[in-house]
């Protein structure tokens, strides 16, 4: 029997955390001559451990650092080596699921690679759950409505698909709860914004690319109320900007969220160029630039600046 560890990204978000705990356990039902480990590379999101906690759930995924030589691994929610758990070149991938752009992981061998332009994660392996005929239990159920509604911020991101909603719709019902109230309890559960450290606010969610040669970090923070953050801005653009020359980063970009008014504030530090350009903004000042209707990280802001770096 082999151990397998299947775990997402570095900087775990809810998606990526629930993508490892729930594929774990449908590959355990699949394939009992294996063991299948749930793996995270970071803190568990406050939303996260409420769900785990309200339904009382055990394996909760375990915290790792590294791998090895040794070492086998299912990549959940990337594919990119930025993102990817330290010593990830020597271990041995054997699959990948996730709903991001291709990018640069690669393997000695072919491989079951699943990739598919859904919201979440999570609606993938739901569909996988479905496809084998596994009746889901309540607490996977909730762990994956959970999922895809934090990644598609209630299904108002550009990212949600017509699938999505009948995910949404088809677990909601499963579980037995109204999703819209079902998905603000999540988003709550994360606590109020002035209880949240600027660090945690720029680290919580956030993401390495390679841009035609450009390293860019772009975080996300979601809240429900920007306009009581406002007054943190000043410091939250000073963390920033203190992350982009710590790392090197050629840009640095936060997105503050409000996921009510549907737009995100823009706080850059570094080669501001790279974002400006892409978007057509000017930054003047470390207040940042109010975006509109720019709820999405992956499909707004990243694809964008992959498209002009190209």
């Amino acid at each position: 029997m082999s151990q397998i560890y299947v775990v997402g990204h570095r900087n775990p978000d809810n998606d990526t955390i629930m993508a490892a705990y729930t594929y774990a356990h449908l590959k355990n039902l699949l394939d009992p001559d294996n063991e299948y480990v749930p793996a995270r590379l970071g803190p568990l999101p406050a939303e996260s451990e409420m769900l785990f906690q309200s339904y009382s759930l055990d394996g909760i995924p375990e915290l790792i650092e590294s791998l090895g030589a040794d070492d086998k691994v299912i990549l959940v929610d990337h594919n990119e080596t930025a993102q990817a758990v330290e010593g990830y070149d020597e271990a041995e991938i054997v699959e990948i699921i996730d709903h991001h752009r291709i990018a640069d992981i690669s393997t000695a061998g072919p491989i079951f690679f699943l990739n598919m332009p859904l919201g979440s994660t999570a609606s993938i392996i739901t569909k996988l759950y479905e496809a084998e005929g596994i009746e889901l239990e309540q607490g996977i159920a909730a762990c994956l409505l959970s999922a895809v509604l934090t990644d598609t911020v209630i299904l108002k991101s550009p990212t949600t698909t017509d699938e999505d909603k009948e995910i949404v719709d088809r677990l909601s019902k499963h579980i037995g709860v109204d999703p819209v109230e079902f998905g603000m309890r999540i988003f709550k559960s994360r606590g109020g914004d002035d209880e949240v450290s600027t660090s945690d606010i720029c680290l919580r969610d956030s993401k390495e690319f390679n841009f035609g040669g450009r390293k860019v970090w772009i975080a996300q923070y979601e809240t429900v109320d920007l306009e009581g953050m406002k007054s943190r801005i000043p410091e939250i653009s000073a963390e920033v900007a203190s992350i982009q020359t710590d790392k090197g980063y050629d840009a640095a970009l936060l997105l503050l969220t409000d996921i009510i008014v549907e737009g995100s504030q823009f706080i850059a530090a570094g080669d501001l160029s790279i974002i400006e350009d892409a978007f057509d903004i000017t930054f003047d000042g470390d207040e940042g630039v109010w975006m509109p209707g720019i709820l999405s990280r992956k499909k707004q802001v990243a694809a964008r600046l992959i498209e002009c770096a190209g």
